[in-house]
């Protein structure tokens, strides 16, 4: 279950802000989100890259209305072999809209 289905499920607000954290390893990337008290959650990601994942995400957190808070930030980088650096992880906070703010009090 994640913060989407578990605010259906008990009829609950969704949180804001939130901050969410794509991670990179063996080609696959894991999604994690933070809420403000510290208590995290996963969302499922398809992609195969790291920018295709940012897409992807900051997508389904808009469908869910909320709005991105500044850009992806690079929070770890690796050796890409060729003389530069690949990113490993990249973070990026997120708030609910005015209207959908309202729409769940």
């Amino acid at each position: 279950m994640n913060i989407f289905s578990d605010s259906e499920v008990n009829r609950t607000p969704l949180p804001t802000p939130i901050e969410v954290w794509l991670s990179q390893a063996n080609m696959e990337i894991t999604c994690t989100v933070v809420l403000e008290n510290e208590s995290t959650s996963t969302l499922e990601v398809n992609s195969l890259s790291m920018r295709g994942a940012q897409r992807e995400i900051t997508g389904y957190l808009i469908a869910h209305g909320y709005t991105p808070v500044g850009r992806w930030e690079v929070e770890a980088g690796s050796d890409n072999g060729y003389g530069g650096k690949d990113t490993v992880e990249t973070s990026r906070r997120f708030k609910l809209t005015v209207f959908e703010f309202e729409r769940a009090r």
